[in-house]
């Protein structure tokens, strides 16, 4: 009950910081559109996939880190009823 609570507010938690750093890549792309100069294009592009690598990189760590999280949870309850007797 707790390791789903805390699992549903873990997820809350990724998808507010994940569409946070989305809006820093919109902002981005919308200079790249509205650039004038070839050069300032090339710049702003590579930018603009510096920051993707780095959200890729980091979403891919915190997806790693859920994955081995959820391996080390038991896949059923604990039952003490031969200990009782």
């Amino acid at each position: 009950m707790i390791f789903n609570r805390l699992g549903i507010v873990l997820f809350f938690l990724l998808t507010i910081t994940l569409f946070a750093k989305d809006i820093q890549v919109d902002n981005l792309l919308e200079k790249v559109q509205h650039a004038n100069t070839a050069e300032e294009k090339k710049l702003l592009i590579e930018q603009l996939k510096q920051k993707l690598a780095q959200a890729n990189k980091k979403a891919r760590e915190e997806s790693n880190a859920i994955i081995e999280a959820k391996k080390k949870l038991p896949s059923q309850n604990y039952n003490d009823s031969p200990l009782k007797k």
